[in-house]
């Protein structure tokens, strides 16, 4: 019970993450209609590290967890499934690895030092930070979905053969428009550093943002699932 719980806990924190400072000014409006002041855009910042240092946080309890892979790692056949999947969770403890120190040299609530385009230090741990986050989400959503079978096996057991047509359906529906939103939220120049800032619009409803993230990340963990399906079904 406590992986499931871990893993959806990491999910919203992750959903939550990519949206930066916009996460202030949604508390704050949100906070308003019931009443209450806050400044979100004096807080949107340090809630983004909170919430990085929580996801961080989860990510290591994670792998702890899941101990047993790192033991076995250096033991075994490796099929062209294994590779696949040791080389994604490979790349993303090294991605994770460079979020946590770049973070750490960015962070206000440790008191680090401010952010200054003039000093190469932390332009390079901006530029590090930015790279690492995008690559991070997609590498998270794959490796997502890359396991989600286990899961899929047990949610659509008890559907009728004329109704499992639907999920697949319904999946490849939303990945084409998470690929016009990956498309559109400019991913892509992020993690290749095209663009070396990331803009936000904080005039756009926060849920219009999220729902494009939710959607670019159903892309990458249905391409995960889909690709260990298509795996497997040519193992056998």
């Amino acid at each position: 019970m406590l992986r499931p719980l871990i893993d959806i806990f990491m999910t919203v924190i992750l959903l939550l993450s990519m949206s930066y400072e916009l996460i202030g000014p949604a508390l704050e409006t949100l906070l308003a209609s019931l009443g209450l002041g806050f400044d979100g855009y004096e807080w949107g910042a340090l809630i983004h590290e909170w919430l990085g240092m929580s996801l961080i946080v989860l990510f290591f309890f994670h792998l702890w967890l899941n101990r047993w892979w790192l033991r076995g790692l250096f033991k075994g056949r490796y099929d062209l499934t294994r590779v696949i999947l040791s080389l994604v969770n490979i790349l993303l403890i090294i991605d994770v690895v460079f979020l946590l120190v770049s973070g750490l040299l960015m962070a206000r609530t440790l008191g680090s030092v401010e952010i200054s385009e003039t000093d190469p230090f932390t332009s390079f741990a901006r530029q590090s930070h930015i790279v690492a986050s995008y690559w991070g989400y997609v590498l998270m959503s794959f490796h997502a979905g890359l396991n989600w079978h286990i899961f899929s096996a047990m949610m659509f057991r008890g559907l009728k053969p004329k109704m499992k047509l639907l999920p697949h359906v319904l999946a490849a529906a939303i990945m084409l428009y998470g690929a016009w939103a990956f498309v559109k939220r400019q991913l892509w120049d992020y993690m290749t550093l095209n663009i070396m800032f990331v803009f936000f619009d904080f005039d756009e409803p926060f849920m219009f943002f999220m729902l494009d993230y939710i959607a670019i990340m159903i892309l990458f963990a249905c391409l995960g699932h889909y690709l260990i399906l298509l795996l497997r079904r040519l193992k056998r």
